[in-house]
């Protein structure tokens, strides 16, 4: 799946589904989180996704803030996985570490050329 990179920050589309009809969204592909998918408000809560509980979590400067988890199904480049969707009050749709790997998808990154791909990662056995 190709994306681009807008403001220097690398998009892609994915779909989220809740009990809802499935919206596609634009997403930033975060690797600095280490988290699944973050969604504001205004975003998640029309999909009706299932509210998990509440976490918290450490923000960059050291304060804390908490959240509520809801469980969705999430879309990119035709594979679906069922996965944790943390929901903020307001943040950008944020691709995390966790996700990715749940997709089975790599990040192929070009900032020059402004290109940013996420494609199937090739498991060695060992």
């Amino acid at each position: 799946m190709l994306g681009n990179f807008e403001d220097d920050l690398p998009w892609v589309e994915i779909e989220v589904k809740g009990l809802g009809e499935a919206k596609k969204l634009k997403a930033i592909v975060d690797t600095g989180n280490n988290s699944y998918l973050s969604l504001p408000y205004l975003e998640a809560f029309p999909l009706g996704l299932r509210l998990d509980g509440i976490q918290s979590s450490t923000l960059a400067d050291g304060s804390a803030a908490h959240h509520f988890v809801c469980r969705g199904i999430v879309a990119c480049d035709g594979k679906e996985v069922v996965s944790a969707i943390d929901i903020h009050p307001q943040c950008p749709v944020l691709i995390g570490n966790k996700l990715l790997r749940l997709l089975g998808k790599k990040l192929i990154s070009d900032i020059v050329l402004g290109t940013v791909e996420l494609a199937d990662s090739i498991s060695v056995a060992s």
